[in-house]
């Protein structure tokens, strides 16, 4: 009888040594979340305001939503009534007029019943690049080979400790051409799916694998490896996605075949060292973040909302000489497309 009073006594012991937490359940406090990637040059500004649920996410209207640069009133936001349906899904948007001079701080201020938040970002140089290229190599993803579209972006870094994104636009005019000889032109306007590359500034620790094997949507970098030198930036991607809108359905019209004239913007963007790691945070939640995975930490995304939750960002963009590349003619063969260079024609 003796031990098994011995063991109830050191359990209840135990016992008055554990601190229990309180755990609340119930629907949370919403807030006030704002969203904003404003660009340095002149043109349309969004400010994307939301009210966070337990679920989702719902805009927030009829707020009062004003602009400071370097302390002093710059616009008023208005709400926009007009746009697509995801535009307004979700969060609710005010645009202005306008852009920021390089080494302005620019805020952002929202009222609306008992919210009040703020927001700064600080205006980086804009990088300048030097030269364009292009080439066509083959790239190893484990046993398999593919052939990947290079783009070349030199440019010289700038001072300090500098962090830059990367991306390639496209425009693209798809003209489809049927039996009867009848053509119709479709123009596209769209950013290159570069989900990864070989250079080693944006694999990290992965500098060397294939971009079959990196998943990285929001291709941002630093200097570390390349500082005050001039660098040479691969941004590569897989040659068969190049023309993703080839062919387009137009109710009554059927081509047999189609020609793609392509034109590429490369572009190079400096950002902040808060924009970049809110990057990385986006990728991390990319590759991880919607997973299972046990070992696998969980990615928390940055926030420099005062009041609030969101991101706040003002990206100074250089977009470079334009590059037209060669046209392409797909042939449609009974549902099998193929694709061939139209000038070899």
């Amino acid at each position: 009888m003796k031990r098994p009073l011995f063991i109830l006594v050191l359990s209840l012991a135990a016992s008055g040594c554990i601190n229990k937490i309180p755990i609340e359940f119930g629907e949370p406090v919403p807030q006030l979340v704002l969203n904003a990637q404003m660009r340095a040059q002149e043109g349309t500004q969004i400010i994307y305001l939301g009210e966070s649920t337990l679920t989702m996410l719902n805009p927030l209207h009829d707020a009062d939503v004003n602009v400071l640069v370097d302390g002093k009133f710059f616009a008023k936001a208005e709400e926009m009534t007009t746009g697509t349906d995801l535009d307004f899904a979700y969060s609710a948007p005010y645009c202005f007029q306008g852009g920021f001079p390089a080494g302005s701080q620019v805020q952002v201020t929202v009222k609306k019943d008992a919210w009040d938040a703020s927001a700064r970002a600080d205006v980086c140089p804009a990088p300048v690049i030097s030269a364009v290229d292009t080439l066509r190599s083959v790239e190893q993803a484990l046993e398999y080979s593919y052939e990947a579209f290079q783009v070349k972006i030199s440019f010289q870094d700038l001072p300090g400790e500098s962090y830059y994104r990367a991306g390639v636009r496209a425009s693209t005019r798809i003209t489809q051409v049927n039996a009867a000889g009848e053509t119709n032109v479709i123009p596209q306007e769209y950013e290159l799916p570069m989900s990864g590359s070989m250079d080693p500034v944006l694999g990290g620790t992965t500098a060397g694998m294939s971009i079959f094997n990196l998943e990285k949507t929001y291709l941002a970098f630093s200097d570390e490896m390349f500082r005050d030198q001039d660098y040479t930036l691969r941004l590569s991607i897989i040659t068969e996605q190049m023309y993703p809108y080839y062919y387009v359905r137009t109710e009554g019209f059927i081509p047999v075949y189609t020609i793609i004239s392509t034109t590429l913007y490369p572009w190079l963007e400096s950002i902040s060292r808060e924009e970049y790691d809110y990057l990385n945070a986006l990728n991390n939640l990319e590759n991880f973040g919607y997973t299972s995975q046990m070992i696998v930490e969980p990615t928390t995304l940055p926030t420099n909302v005062n009041g609030g939750l969101g991101f706040f960002a003002v990206l100074n963009r250089t977009e470079a000489a334009s590059m037209v590349l060669p046209p392409v003619r797909i042939d449609f063969h009974y549902g099998t497309e193929n694709e061939q260079h139209a000038g070899q024609q």
